[in-house]
């Protein structure tokens, strides 16, 4: 009767062991794939929203919603497109909220500041010009592909699986928004 106690305990501490196991290992793979892939997906981030702490709020719930989900990935090494997807997602979402506030409201790109000197103006002009903000007045598509293609460095056939499009739309949207882009920087100069 002793013996039946400690072997009870043992299994317990075993299941407990286990636990641990899995729990620091799935906390394991969420670091490796943070320290990996953050830069990257902040990158994404800021180019889809136009907006550093936006796009640091989309990266952050992503991650976050990958330590919680990370046991029913089929495959651990799935986490990579995982978060990248949710980051995609949450990007999307923030857009679609940001069109319907200023669906109630006059559209306005830039906001307007009190010019003091020919620099403050030489800087707004900057600021409108660059390629962030040409690409947020890029279709929602365009700007997508591009990012995925430029900022994450996808391949045409990675870009489409991600997007869940062909590859001949890939091909097509980044044609298109790549001479948008041309045209638009060209319009500025």
């Amino acid at each position: 009767m002793t013996q039946s106690v400690p072997e009870e305990l043992s299994m317990g501490e075993h299941r407990d062991i286990g636990r641990r196991s899995s729990e620091s290992a799935r906390a394991e793979l969420v670091d490796v794939v943070f320290r990996r892939h953050y830069a990257a997906l902040l990158r994404l981030a800021v180019v889809m929203v136009g907006d550093r702490g936006a796009a640091e709020d989309a990266v952050q719930d992503a991650f976050v919603s990958l330590h919680r989900n990370l046991r029913a990935l089929r495959d651990p090494d799935a986490a990579e497109a995982y978060v990248r997807s949710a980051v995609l997602n949450r990007c999307r979402s923030w857009v679609r909220r940001q069109a319907t506030q200023r669906a109630k409201r006059p559209l306005l790109l830039v906001r307007e500041g009190p010019r003091r000197t020919p620099e403050d103006a030489t800087l707004a002009r900057d600021e409108v010009g660059s390629l962030v903000a040409q690409m947020r007045m890029l279709p929602r598509r365009q700007r997508e592909v591009l990012a995925c293609r430029f900022v994450l460095e996808l391949s045409v056939a990675e870009t489409a699986a991600l997007l869940d499009i062909g590859e001949g739309s890939v091909k097509t949207h980044t044609h298109r928004g790549l001479h948008a882009l041309q045209q638009g920087i060209e319009v500025n100069r």
